[in-house]
This record gives structure tokens, sequence and C-alpha cells, in this order.
């Protein structure tokens, strides 16, 4: 077993079932460590509101005992204060301060390349743009298909490798996103395992999709896990860095992750 302190995890895809549902048996397991004294916070590209609602859906009441955190946007991280989330403010100002001086130059790439796009016949939609895209940091082009956004995913990252601001980008299955460089999974996790004095490797980050990677893929130092249905390079990185892959899928695998690694009395 490997002493972890905080446990970070994705939502779809990672934990959630079918219709948004968190087990009872994978509730009693997370309920079991927070009450050892460790943190628990999601790890998720949800809205705050989107992530409140699949609490209250299954009836983490209140939001009494856990999660501790939420990362929210990617990028964001709210922290439980009797009974309310409330904003990281130190954390949560800056990434959007460095946001605010890159979202002209995102904007131009995401409008640009969508309009490329459309004229090779590609059905592709900015689906996260303008106001929505200031408040959560991040630019979207959505793809009806997933092997044209894992193509379109690996082009723009290619073009992005040595932009003079640092933007780069992700991709969840059929959405790819662009980011500022202090944004992500793995920076935010980062920024929240030293707020909490916590060091990297203390850390059991688990995930299944591709804006899962920077948490996943060695580069903070994360312990990493992953589910029998993550994304084939999801696994690999995992398993590139000494991870634990799961079994099992989603929820029934998150559950077996934490039972083979952290330490429960």
């Amino acid at each position: 077993m490997i002493r972890i302190k905080l446990i970070a995890f994705d939502f779809d895809g990672t934990i959630l079932e079918e219709g948004l549902v968190i087990p009872d048996y994978t509730k009693t397991m997370l309920e079991e460590i927070a009450n050892q004294g460790i943190k628990i916070s999601t790890a998720s590209g949800r809205k705050l509101d989107d992530q409140c609602m699949i609490l209250e859906r299954n009836k983490i009441w209140n939001f009494e005992d856990w999660p501790h955190f939420l990362v929210v946007d990617e990028s964001k991280i709210y922290t439980l204060n009797r009974g309310d989330y409330v904003p990281l403010k130190f954390w949560n100002e800056y990434v959007h301060q460095e946001w605010l001086k890159v979202y002209p130059e995102a904007r131009t790439i995401a409008i640009e390349e969508s309009e490329r796009l459309k004229k090779e016949g590609v059905n592709a939609q900015l689906y996260i743009i303008d106001e929505e895209a200031i408040e959560r940091n991040l630019v979207g082009i959505r793809f009806e298909e997933v092997e044209l956004a894992r193509t379109f995913e690996e082009y723009l990252s290619k073009k992005l490798l040595n932009n003079r601001n640092g933007l780069w980008c992700n991709r969840n299955y059929r959405l790819v996103q662009i980011l500022p460089k202090i944004a992500g999974k793995g920076m935010t996790i980062y920024s929240l395992a030293r707020y909490l004095g916590i060091s990297p490797e203390e850390v059991l980050v688990i995930g299944d999709a591709g804006n899962d990677l920077d948490m996943l893929d060695g580069r903070f130092g994360f312990y990493p896990a992953t589910v029998a249905n993550a994304e084939a390079r999801v696994m690999e990185a995992v398993r590139r860095n000494g991870g634990y892959i799961a079994s099992q899928p989603i929820s029934k695998g998150v559950t077996e992750i934490i039972k083979t690694i952290v330490s429960i009395d």
C-alpha cells in the first residue's frame, strides 16, 4: 500500500455510471477514506453547478463531509466550507487573469480553425466561446465523431507546440479544448496539493480520457490510475508511469483502485 493523502478523480467515464449515478458501494468507500483524514477532490471539466447537481442527485446531502474540494473547468478550485463550496480565490483569480491575457488569441485560433474545417466539409462547431469561454478559462470545438476530434487534436497540438503564449489543447472525447498554460487538471491538482502541503507522490489521480492525461502522464509526479473503460492512450500513460489499471470499468474500477492502492485502517 502507498501512503495517499489526496485522491482526485474525474467524473464522466471514471466514477459516474449511467444516469450520473455514483453507486452506494463507491460512496461508502469514499466516506471511509474521508473519515480517515484523506482528502478527496473531483478533477473535472464540468461547471460548478453541474458538479453540485451530481452530488445532490447522489444524496451526498449538504456537502457536509466530502468531496473536500471540487476542481471545476479543469482550472478552478472550490473548497468545502460549512456545507458550501467557496472559491480558492488566490488560485482562481490568478488563472483567470492569465486566461484573459491569451483569450483573444485562443478565440481567433478557434474561429479560424472551425471555419477551415467547415470549408473542408467537416462538421464541427464552436461549442464554448465568448462569454462562456471567458468564464470557464477555455474555448472548445465540438465534433460529431470521436475520430474527427482525435485527428484535429493531433493537428492542433502540433500547431500550438511552440505557441508564444503557451496555449495548448486537449480532447475530451468529441470536444477539443484550447487552454492557457496554467490550466488543466494536472496543474490544478498540483496547485491544490501544494496549498495543502501534500507532496505529489502522496496524490492518487484517477481518470479515463484525453483531458485527464496531463494528471496521469507523470509530469507532476502523482500516482496515476485508470479504469478498464479508459482510452488506450490513457492506459498506456498510466502503465508507462508505473500506475494501476483496474480490471473493472467506471465506479467498480474506482473502488478497486482505492482498495488496492490506499492504505485503509
